[in-house]
């Protein structure tokens, strides 16, 4: 965007701390070379762009803005008088790529001392050799160590984040193991105990109630509520005692899986009444192969959904640095990062 050319005066830009030590030559030689522009409210130069000139603000209100990834995001603004920006790498050459940093724009009225990049250049080689060495080695010096700092913070944070995620994984991952070795199990006994209940001789009726027994008692399972110890205690007391008064063998084995899955005596009683009392041991134990079948299947959607939850809370931490600033939800960003 192009300003107002407007008069330059040596005695003005001597008042810039940038020039203030020039002497009447040399700011002769800025004036002739440079020029003032009016630039209205709006952008003087956007990010990426060929760095062609070096801009001092005389007075007025500059904004700087850098890109992250979608977003302009504000990162200066002030109405300080001498304040510079644009080509300020132009010393350097084709060593680095002359383009803009970042993208300036006004709110105001505002009048800059517009230099050309060749003349900044030109003039800081020759005003100041000894001092453009200084800066080209603290310019390469500082991105070398800015790389090195960074790769090695970077690798810092991966191992402690590794480490962490790498225990935190750990227990999910082995209880899902666990939970599908025992349904293997389970599920085979369930098979065989179905083989035995339909090799004897029960009613086609007795096998339907007790199929919609099942389905019942499956979605009890997943509604079961949460017991305090002393209530778990208490109902499986319960539970064993009834077991044992119909001749049901390893009652006080049975009876806490199904408190855990929310059954109590009342469920017991309408099994004992869909079923003759013959078969009612062998209805309960594949009924117990089907509560410890659904407890498992939940411990390992519960151990999975843990992994899925972790991995994701680690891909949001780490990602942080690289994600455009947007609206969002602190207590949800809190939650990922402590967990």
């Amino acid at each position: 965007m192009s300003g107002k050319l407007m008069p330059c005066s040596p005695g003005e830009i001597s008042s810039l701390f940038l020039f203030e030590k020039l002497s009447p030559e040399q700011l002769g030689r800025l004036c002739g070379e440079g020029r003032v522009e009016k630039f209205e409210p709006g952008p003087v130069y956007t990010e990426g762009d060929p760095a062609t000139c070096f801009y001092v603000m005389l007075d007025g209100t500059v904004v700087l803005y850098r890109r992250v990834g979608a977003d302009d995001v504000e990162v200066s603004r002030t109405s300080q008088r001498g304040v510079y920006a644009g080509a300020m790498q132009a010393y350097l050459g084709d060593r680095v790529p002359q383009v803009y940093n970042n993208s300036m724009r006004v709110t105001e009225p505002t009048r800059f001392f517009v230099l050309p990049a060749e003349s900044f250049s030109a003039v800081m080689r020759e005003w100041f050799p000894m001092a453009a060495h200084l800066l080209e080695g603290l310019f390469f010096g500082s991105k070398n160590t800015q790389r090195a700092i960074g790769q090695r913070e970077r690798l810092l944070a991966l191992g402690s984040l590794s480490a962490g995620l790498t225990h935190e994984l750990n227990n999910p991952a082995a209880a899902a193991v666990r939970a599908t070795a025992t349904l293997r199990e389970r599920v085979a006994k369930m098979r065989h105990k179905l083989a035995v209940i339909a090799s004897g001789a029960y009613d086609p009726e007795a096998l339907t109630r007790l199929i919609e027994i099942q389905e019942r008692t499956a979605e009890l399972v997943a509604k079961a509520p949460v017991l305090s110890p002393l209530e778990a205690s208490d109902r499986e007391d319960a539970l064993a005692d009834w077991l044992d008064d119909h001749d049901i063998e390893e009652g006080w084995r049975i009876a806490p899986t199904f408190v855990q899955a929310g059954l109590d005596v009342d469920w017991l009683e309408q099994v004992a009444a869909a079923v003759e009392p013959d078969i009612l041991p062998g209805a309960v134990g594949w009924l117990n192969y089907t509560v410890e079948t659904e407890l498992l299947m939940d411990e390992i959607d519960d151990s999975t959904n843990r992994i899925s939850h972790l991995v994701d809370a680690a891909k949001q931490y780490s990602q942080l640095d690289r994600a455009p600033y947007r609206v969002v939800d602190v207590h949800e960003l809190l939650d990922s990062t402590l967990l």
